[in-house]
């Protein structure tokens, strides 16, 4: 019966194997867990989190007033 290597019965580069597919784990998992951290800021940006737009309701509420608003709007790069 012919071997791989020459000598010996068994495989003598299966020590390539595991790190193969470890590393393939690896990955996917790292890429899953970017996606995830990617998504989750989108969908943040999304949802209405504007600071402006926070500063708006407020004011709209009467929680802060009209100098404390423009000080803000400015701070933030705002209309």
């Amino acid at each position: 019966m012919p071997y791989w290597h020459g000598v010996g019965t068994g495989f003598a580069y299966w020590w390539i194997f595991p790190l193969f597919f470890g590393s393939l784990w690896l990955l996917l998992i790292g890429a899953a867990i970017w996606f995830a951290a990617r998504w989750s800021k989108l969908s943040a940006r999304r949802s209405g989190t504007d600071p402006v737009a926070t500063l708006q309701d407020r004011f709209a509420r009467g929680e802060i007033d009209a100098e404390e608003y423009q000080q803000r709007t400015k701070v933030l790069g705002g209309r």
